[in-house]
């Protein structure tokens, strides 16, 4: 009867965990001019949190300042700013992105978007 009871425990506390922690990813293409790799891994990982008004960026290499875009599916930009890029960086937007804003990162060496 107890370990029913802590089983059921454990499983009460990680269905109020899971969602709390829920991010989508965004799935980054495009291309860099200069590649010092023989496989191809893009630099940047990208996720929007499930308020969609945060950004999280993870760099895997060190690609200095880069531009963050965000515009609607009407093409007009919501969010524009200049970065510095760490290995994780969070971004917290004014508004909510919605599904089909894009998000684009540049830097002087590539172009990489994505669709939120």
């Amino acid at each position: 009867m107890k370990t029913f009871r802590k089983i059921g425990c454990l499983l009460l506390i990680a269905a109020f965990s899971f969602p709390c922690f829920a991010k989508k990813r965004i799935h980054l293409q495009g291309r860099r001019i200069v590649t010092k790799s023989v496989i191809p891994k893009q630099p940047i990982q990208a996720w929007v949190e499930d308020n969609n008004k945060d950004l999280l960026l993870e760099f895997s290499a060190n690609l200095g300042t880069v531009e963050v875009i965000v515009t609607n599916s009407a093409g007009e930009v919501i969010y524009k700013q200049s970065v510095e890029a760490q290995p994780s960086v969070v971004i917290s937007l004014e508004e909510e992105v919605k599904e089909g804003d894009v998000l684009s990162i540049m830097d002087s060496e590539s172009l990489l978007y994505g669709v939120i």
